[in-house]
């Protein structure tokens, strides 16, 4: 059993205590209410084995309820909390934000659209235009039919380059799915030049592998889709780095796979997750390139992850001198087709010689 099911089983725990607690204030006047809790909480705890939506709504309605709880704690002793207290024991306006809310992730998580970057790198070069698709986790929100849009949005961008960054795939990606991939991948191999580089969930984040299960790195390199791990190329008179994911502790020191470029030339390192920016600011990268985070995804754990400092740097684009950093929300979603958190996207990223 992982170190991740451990966590979601404490998870799971801790919200179904504290839900049980707000569903018994709720039926607590009547008098089968330990029995009507009882219930809910089981037929709750069930439909989250059909569908991981249920468990996406469930976390919106405990953020919902522990807003309440801090509204109710804020105004316990004042005139207010008598006006208040019956709102927070019915749970109903809680209950109707949380569907509200949930309704919005499952479209959110659909809705992709296309931001772009302009970077400005302080070197001699022929502008470029890449495409990035990040965190895909093909099965989740992202089914075979939405793979298309990728296609579509690449013969309107009409790119220098496609970077495919990692968690294109994920444990519950399937068979089929995977082939449809491979179609709509070759294809875009055909026109333009694409680049990939693994993700944590593809190693195996939870158990599986999908990069040997499907063996992804041959199955890419057939329909003339680059893999880059620890490895480097040139896109005419820029250096594209691939590096393997973060995870893998036996993955190739970044100053060993710069020291022989020529530094004159733009160097855009593509990695993953978004870790040791000092590193690659020792080394002279110019663009890092990213997804992983999701930008939390679920309100507001973004905001969270800032404070915990769990990336170097958890969305958007930063600029520290000649170094700039740019992480994706991704195109899919983990865990369950919702996100409350950002956007799903498709990046195109401008790079201009300045």
């Amino acid at each position: 059993m992982s170190w991740f099911t451990l966590m979601e089983m404490a998870l799971v725990a801790i919200m179904t205590v504290y839900l049980t607690y707000h569903t018994h204030l709720v039926f607590r006047p009547v008098r089968e209410a330990k029995l009507i809790t009882f219930l809910i909480i089981v037929v709750l705890i069930f439909l989250c084995q059909i569908s991981m939506n249920v468990f996406g709504f469930l976390v919106n309605t405990c953020f919902c309820f522990i807003v309440f709880d801090i509204i109710n704690l804020i105004l316990f002793k004042t005139k207010l909390n008598r006006y208040f207290k019956l709102i927070y024991r019915r749970g109903i306006i809680a209950l109707v934000i949380s569907i509200i809310l949930s309704g919005y992730g499952i479209y959110n998580a659909k809705n992709i659209v296309v931001t772009t970057y302009d970077v400005e790198i302080n070197k001699n070069f022929e502008d470029k235009r890449l495409m990035v698709v990040s965190d895909v986790h093909l099965g989740t929100a992202i089914g075979k039919d939405d793979l298309d849009k990728i296609n579509d949005e690449a013969n309107e961008i009409n790119p220098d380059a496609i970077v495919l960054l990692g968690d294109i795939y994920d444990e519950g990606t399937t068979q089929e799915e995977f082939d449809y991939s491979l179609e709509v991948f070759s294809k875009l191999a055909a026109d333009f030049s694409v680049y990939y580089v693994e993700g944590n969930h593809e190693i195996g984040f939870q158990g599986g592998s999908p990069l040997k299960e499907f063996n992804v790195v041959d199955n890419l390199e057939k329909i003339g889709v680059q893999v880059l791990l620890d490895q480097v190329v040139q896109l005419d008179d820029i250096y594209l780095i691939g590096r393997q994911d973060y995870s893998v502790k036996s993955r190739v020191a970044l100053e060993n796979l710069t020291s022989n470029l020529d530094k004159d030339k733009p160097l855009v390192l593509l990695d993953h997750q978004p870790h040791e920016y000092d590193i690659s600011k020792e080394q002279g990268i110019d663009l890092e390139l990213s997804g992983h985070s999701h930008a939390g995804q679920i309100f507001p754990l973004e905001y969270f992850y800032n404070l915990i400092n769990v990336n170097d740097l958890n969305y958007g684009m930063e600029t520290d001198g000649n170094f700039n950093a740019i992480v994706t929300s991704g195109m899919g979603t983990w865990g369950y087709a919702m996100r409350t958190s950002r956007h799903s996207e498709i990046l195109v990223v401008n790079l201009i010689s300045n």
